[in-house]
């Protein structure tokens, strides 16, 4: 037993320098040209500093800032450094907020090893690729809605509430996650959450009274300007099966409705949860009925992920060797929602469980 555990340490060692060696390399190859998302947000904080609109278009690949103004409030710190040097802090403190993330969620089930922690970490950076390579902000967001999380589980539920825009940031959470927060956390998150977001609406109106418009002509302009023949299409289930956009440029709404009721269905079914295993749950199960999602978004499936791997065994481990091999098999396109459907399955699968070994048998009384 003792030599396995010690050709898993050298393993994951390997794992974790070979994950880092690629995504520098990745980066070194691309020189900052592929970092096309993260130009939106860095130009759109400058623009800020500027006392310019950010609604506009950026970068080479002429995309648009169609977030809440916020977003671009929250890059105002980089705004002040060079786009290499920026982009380099961007992904710096992107992968230490993962590195907590993976620290807090482990230490909330226990049983896990430093070097089972690691292995998370090497993992995500093969899964995220497409978050790195083209500068997308999955890991604050997944930052965000972890903070959110333990925040509603120890009961301080204002506090959820003032930092509900850091989950405002991705549309795929107004889906199953949100909804879910604000039920738990009742009218204090509610409260707090409407004051909180209602006041950054405030300021924006006071910098740019007509921010509305200029977003909405954004939305309207850009979803008529997709791409439909990207090389990284859609992380959805009409994408996997080849159904095309339709009008609003999200893959087949019927579907994604159809989804979003199962999606939801499912996680009223297993409300019996713990916190932070029914929040991680619903995590993904926004991610899976999302109608318009790619790859680099996968990274908010890792707390479902943790929560699988409460028991660390080689089969948790395989979960995690699937999940970062999938996407790169599928090119990081519309196959890597296979990773998405295999997580939700055994969120499931382990739900059910839970719910089958908790049922007390009632005995009737005997005559």
């Amino acid at each position: 037993m003792k030599i396995w555990k010690i050709l898993y340490k050298i393993f994951v060692l390997v794992d974790l320098v070979l994950a880092i060696s690629f995504m520098l390399y990745t980066l070194n190859l691309s020189r900052g040209f592929d970092l096309f998302d993260f130009q939106v947000f860095y130009g759109a904080a400058r623009n800020t500093l500027a006392g310019n609109s950010i609604y506009t278009f950026y970068g080479a690949a002429h995309l648009p800032f169609w977030y809440f103004p916020w977003v671009a409030w929250l890059f105002l710190p980089l705004a002040f450094f060079p786009f290499e040097t920026a982009s380099f802090l961007f992904l710096v403190v992107g992968l230490i907020i993962m590195a907590l993330v993976i620290h807090s969620l482990t230490k909330n089930y226990r049983g896990f090893g430093v070097f089972d922690r690691i292995y998370m970490f090497s993992m995500i950076i093969w899964l995220s690729w497409l978050a790195y390579r083209v500068g997308q902000m999955s890991y604050f967001v997944l930052g965000g809605a972890a903070l959110v999380m333990f925040l509603i589980a120890h009961e301080r539920k204002s506090l959820a509430g003032l930092c509900l825009p850091l989950i405002l940031l991705k549309p795929h959470l107004f889906l199953i996650f949100i909804p879910l927060v604000l039920w738990m956390g009742g009218w204090k998150t509610i409260l707090t959450g409407a004051v909180t977001t209602l006041s950054l609406f405030g300021i924006e109106f006071l910098i740019t009274p007509d921010w509305v418009r200029q977003m909405l002509g954004l939305l309207t302009g850009g979803v008529g300007s997709l791409d439909t023949n990207s090389v990284w299409k859609f992380s959805t289930l009409p994408s996997l099966i080849g159904l095309g956009q339709n009008y609003v440029g999200a893959a087949n709404l019927l579907l994604a409705a159809i989804l979003v009721v199962v999606a939801a269905l499912v996680v009223i079914r297993f409300r019996f949860l713990p916190r932070i295993p029914l929040l991680s749950l619903a995590i993904a199960a926004s991610l899976f009925c999302a109608p318009r999602a790619n790859a680099y978004d996968l990274v908010l499936l890792v707390p479902a992920m943790i929560w699988l791997s409460e028991k660390w065994s080689v089969t948790t481990a395989l979960i995690w060797a699937a999940g970062a091999v999938i996407p790169f098999l599928s090119h990081f396109s519309a196959g890597s929602y296979i990773v998405t459907i295999m997580v939700m399955a055994l969120c499931i699968v382990k739900a059910y469980s839970i719910d089958k070994r908790n049922r007390v048998p009632v005995f009737l009384p005997q005559d």
